[in-house]
């Protein structure tokens, strides 16, 4: 698993038409974007992932944020900051348990993550551990290299 954040209205790129006596065009600063944080998993045996948990800053979720085609079975939060920390990392390990049909009468599985702190408070490792996940942390800044969803989702 992995968090990442993403800008809201960037578009790869953009066509602007103007009249041709406009000579100076001004537009937003990319750096004026809002941006979310959506946390992905993958599974390594080929199974479905996962649905993603979608963390919108703010302080609730407009009806308009919410498109036709999602499945119904994302997970959609907001917090003021954007992003994530204890009560959503407890939240999206809920939300993997149940999709990846872990329990505590289920096989062993591993879980990749990084080292984030919400990743190493009690209740998170309680939780891992009674329901038969266990956690494989990579080192400190190498996830952007070593991960997976950091090369191979992310990162194209």
């Amino acid at each position: 698993m992995d968090e990442s954040g993403v800008r809201i209205e960037c578009p790869t790129g953009e066509i602007v038409l103007v009249p041709t006596q406009v000579k100076e065009l001004y537009t937003a600063s990319p750096e004026n974007r809002k941006s979310l944080t959506i946390i992905e998993t993958i599974c390594a045996d080929g199974r479905e992932s996962p649905p993603p948990v979608i963390i919108c800053p703010g302080e609730k979720i407009m009806e308009n944020w919410i498109q036709d085609n999602l499945t119904g079975a994302e997970v959609i939060t907001v917090l003021p900051t954007g992003y994530t920390n204890k009560r959503i990392a407890l939240a999206w390990l809920d939300h993997f348990i149940k999709h990846a049909g872990a329990g505590p009468d289920q096989h062993w599985c591993i879980l990749l993550l990084d080292g984030h702190i919400t990743h190493c408070q009690n209740d998170f490792v309680i939780k891992y551990h009674e329901n038969h996940i266990i956690p494989f942390q990579f080192p400190s800044h190498l996830t952007h290299v070593l991960q997976p969803l950091d090369v191979g989702v992310f990162c194209p």
